[in-house]
């Protein structure tokens, strides 16, 4: 054995010795593991903050970059309804380029897609479903329930989920009373969360229709 390695042999021998007879040092040592892994759990968070930031620039650099090159307009609209919503280049050349039926056709076509793919509670969908949950509507005053009294107004009058204009007036008003969240973390949502992300994808997506008229 080299000199080096019975050193090290000798330290850990001595530092067990220690370990056994020492119950200070053992609480020491049991103090100082806890704060290595409360310091590498911390450093794990903060490189997982930092790798999305990284993430989260680059798609928006990604994003502008395909919005000036009028690349994917439609897509990008309808994947993020509150940003578009917001952002009135896009909407103007989006607005342009609808002057084209055929791409009009699309965008309604893709519109109708995203509209009826969004699903909320029992009545939040395009076909209402009373078998999800214990009690439908899942909330009083809500969203949910606003939901329910646009089924039945669309169900008088023979319309479909997203034709149902003039049975909008409640379902409206209640989604412009929630401001726009900009939570994009869903790992961290809450049912309210999810509740408002909700309202302003519907809020934004009928704002959209109604700009691009």
């Amino acid at each position: 054995m080299n000199p080096s390695s019975l050193l090290n042999a000798i330290g850990e021998i001595i530092y067990w010795i220690v370990y056994l007879v020492n119950p200070d040092f053992r609480e020491e040592e049991k103090i100082k593991e806890i704060e290595r892994k409360e310091y590498q759990k911390l450093t794990l968070e903060i490189q997982k903050s930092k790798d999305q930031e990284k993430a989260k620039r680059l798609f928006e650099e990604s994003r502008l970059r395909k919005i000036n090159n009028n690349e994917n307009l439609v897509e990008i609209c309808l994947d993020d309804p509150v940003f578009c919503d917001e952002y009135k280049i896009l909407i103007e050349k989006i607005k342009h380029d609808l002057t084209d039926l055929k791409l009009k056709i699309k965008f309604e076509e893709e519109w109708n897609n995203t509209f009826n793919n969004i699903n909320y509670g029992c009545y939040c969908r395009k076909y209402p479903n009373l078998e999800i949950y214990n009690n439908c509507p899942i909330d009083e005053n809500s969203l949910d329930f606003v939901c329910k009294s646009r089924h039945i107004c669309i169900s008088s009058k023979g319309l479909n989920w997203t034709e149902s204009i003039e049975c909008n007036s409640d379902f409206s008003s209640f989604l412009e009373s929630i401001p726009y969240s900009y939570t994009k973390n869903s790992e961290s949502f809450t049912n309210h969360d999810i509740l408002v992300f909700t309202a302003n994808k519907y809020k934004a997506l009928l704002s959209i229709k109604k700009k691009l008229k």
